[in-house]
C-alpha cells in the first residue's frame, strides 16, 4: 500500500517488475564453508509453519560492515534509502577482472551516490561446478575508485565481489558504508541501462548480512 511506503521515497506505479533474486530451497548450493539450507515443517497439522535454517549470506544477500569488522555496523543499521532507487546496469559480460578502467569506459559519468549493478550473466551458472570458485571479480583498484566517489550501492551477479582471500575489495567498500548486494540474477532481462532497483535486508539486529529480495522496475 502506498500509505505504508517510507516518506520521501516515491512508489513506482505501473511498469514491469523483474525479479533479480535467486530462489531459496532446501539443499541448494551455498558458498564453501557456509551452513547448509534446511527447511522442515513444524506445525501441529492444523496449520502450516516451517523452520528455516540458512546462513546470513545465502543466495541473493546483502553484506553489512560487520561481515569483516567485528565492531562494524550490523545489517539492521544499513540506511534503507540507499537500498532502493535509480540504478545503472553496466554490462561486464566476458570480463574476468572488472577493473577501474573497464568501469570508467562502461559507466561514464558515474558519480557519488549512484547505485551500480554489474551484469556478468554469472547467475546462469548457479548450481553448476565453478559457480562459487571461478567467478569474475572486482579488482582492488576498482573498489578503491568506487569507494573514493563514493557510490551508494554495488550489486553483482557473482556470489562475492572478489575471490581474493584477503577481503580487500570488501573492506574498501564496506568501510565507506557502500551497500553490497551479492548473488543477483536476471540482470540480462533489463533492456535499458537504468532501472528502479530495490534490495532490502531483514532487520537482523547486529548481524553481518541478510538474505534479500531484489527487484528491478521498468517504466514501460
Amino acid at each position: 500500500m502506498a500509505g505504508s511506503w517510507p516518506r520521501g521515497i516515491p512508489l513506482p506505479a505501473g511498469g514491469r517488475v523483474i525479479d533479480l533474486t535467486l530462489p531459496i530451497h532446501a539443499g541448494m548450493p551455498v558458498y564453501p564453508g557456509d551452513p547448509e539450507i534446511t527447511i522442515e515443517p513444524v506445525g501441529d497439522g492444523t496449520y502450516a509453519v516451517h523452520r528455516v535454517s540458512l546462513g546470513t549470506h545465502a543466495g541473493t544477500h546483502i553484506d553489512a560492515p560487520a561481515h569483516l569488522d567485528p565492531g562494524g555496523a550490523g545489517v539492521d543499521a544499513i540506511p534503507l534509502a540507499a537500498c532502493l532507487g535509480p540504478a545503472r546496469v553496466v554490462d561486464c559480460t566476458g570480463l574476468r577482472q572488472i577493473t577501474r578502467e573497464a568501469l570508467r569506459e562502461r559507466a561514464p559519468g558515474l558519480a557519488a551516490g549512484d547505485r551500480l549493478l554489474l551484469r556478468t550473466d554469472w547467475d546462469l551458472l548457479f548450481g553448476k561446478p565453478g559457480y562459487y570458485t571461478e567467478f569474475p571479480g572486482l579488482t582492488l583498484d576498482a573498489a578503491r575508485w568506487l569507494a573514493e566517489l563514493p557510490i551508494a550501492l554495488l550489486g553483482v551477479e557473482t556470489p562475492s565481489l572478489s575471490a581474493e582471500e584477503d577481503h580487500g575489495v570488501h573492506q574498501e567498500l564496506l568501510a565507506k558504508g557502500i551497500v553490497v548486494v551479492e548473488g543477483l540474477a536476471n540482470l540480462a532481462c533489463i533492456p535499458a541501462e537504468t532501472c528502479w532497483f530495490a534490495a532490502l535486508p531483514l532487520p537482523l539486529a547486529g548481524l553481518d548480512g541478510s538474505p534479500a529480495r531484489a527487484v528491478a522496475w521498468l517504466d514501460e
